[in-house]
């Protein structure tokens, strides 16, 4: 008996020794895939200046291998508010790897999210909001590792959806710094109010520059006075790499105003829109910058038809310069629609010589 045990022994140990051996688990170090989440400002106030927030820098704040990044900004009592994420190589050089996200403290949040994409060295988010004392803001990180998602909800609102003012003193001018446009073009809408009647000789503009710093397109517009009154200009489609966007006050002024600019994504367009015209007086056909596409004339007669590109306070009378077209008329001709497809800087101004029963399609 003792034999056959000591013989079981040895034929156990024989075929243990040619089992797989346990494997040890191994850390792959600090730069394998990890989620990032950090708390960078807490109520924190806003100096008017830009307020810099990195990795290795600002506490918990760490750079653990995460290709993708994700800020989330609320704020109180801030009028004004742009944020982004940034890239630094080893020696310092920027590269800004989101879009320029906005927000307000009447969005209630809903416009804060942003989002970025890429492994750099150090990841940097960066604030610049008004008030400076007065406004506060909560800024929070959340990094991970993994392909791009798309961009949807929040995020696509912050692509689209800039605000540039919310519940700024009408009193005060402002222009944010020139950032990138999402899709290379001017293209959008502009929707501003006055909370309380603004000051007179107010005005909003538009600017697109290259990376040379030379202006590529300038649009302005004359503002109403009218309170609680949405007023909204059109944008027309331009090449447009970097923007800024302004407000100017036309003096003192208690009340406070709104301004949004909500940029159209490629393959959309501005809803055209007609004007009927049977008189001989200068007609405004469109306020600001617009285009017009077709002009068509019902019933011709014997005269002209002019053109003209002008701020609406100019067409009147017989206006005599920014002339784009002028077409001859007889009582048979035209019979064909005009088509011009023009973008207008100032305005788009119609008046005929003679009486004629005229359609205007225009943006």
């Amino acid at each position: 008996m003792r034999k056959l045990k000591s013989l079981f022994t040895v034929f156990a140990g024989a075929l243990l020794s040619f089992a797989a051996r346990p494997a040890r688990a191994q850390y792959l170090g600090t730069t394998s895939p990890q989620t990032v989440q950090a708390t960078l400002a807490s109520n924190l106030a806003c100096t008017g200046a830009a307020q810099n927030f990195t990795t290795g820098i600002t506490p918990k704040f760490q750079n653990l291998g995460q290709t993708q990044h994700y800020a989330y900004i609320t704020s109180s009592g801030v009028t004004n508010l742009l944020m982004q994420i940034q890239g630094l190589d080893p020696a310092g050089a920027v590269t800004v790897i989101s879009d320029t996200g906005s927000s307000g403290t009447a969005l209630s949040g809903t416009n804060s999210a942003l989002v970025g994409s890429g492994y750099f060295t150090n990841i940097r988010v960066v604030v610049t909001c008004l008030p400076a004392a007065t406004g506060t803001f909560t800024l929070n990180y959340t990094g991970t590792s993994g392909t791009p998602n798309n961009i949807a909800g929040s995020y696509q609102l912050a692509q689209l959806d800039k605000v540039i003012s919310s519940a700024a003193s009408a009193g005060a001018s402002f222009s944010t710094p020139f950032f990138t446009t999402p899709f290379g073009n001017s293209q959008g809408v502009l929707f501003f109010e006055f909370n309380g009647a603004g000051p007179a000789g107010s005005s909003i503009n538009v600017t697109c520059q290259d990376q040379n710093g030379i202006n590529t397109g300038l649009q302005s517009w004359a503002l109403a006075t009218t309170t609680a009154v949405a007023q909204i200009f059109d944008v027309p489609p331009g090449v447009c790499p970097t923007i800024d966007v302004g407000y100017q006050s036309g003096g003192a002024s208690a009340s406070t105003y709104y301004l949004d600019y909500v940029l159209l994504p490629p393959g959309t367009s501005l809803p055209s829109f007609y004007t009927h015209i049977t008189g001989t007086g200068a007609t405004v056909v469109k306020s600001g910058p617009g285009m017009v596409h077709t002009l068509v004339v019902g019933t011709p007669a014997a005269g002209t038809i002019s053109l003209f590109d002008l701020v609406p306070g100019s067409c009147t009378g017989t206006p005599a310069t920014n002339v784009v077209s002028v077409i001859t008329a007889t009582a048979t001709f035209p019979s064909a629609p005009e088509i011009y497809d023009i973008v207008f800087n100032n305005g788009i101004c119609v008046k005929a010589s003679a009486a004629m029963d005229i359609t205007v399609n225009a943006q």
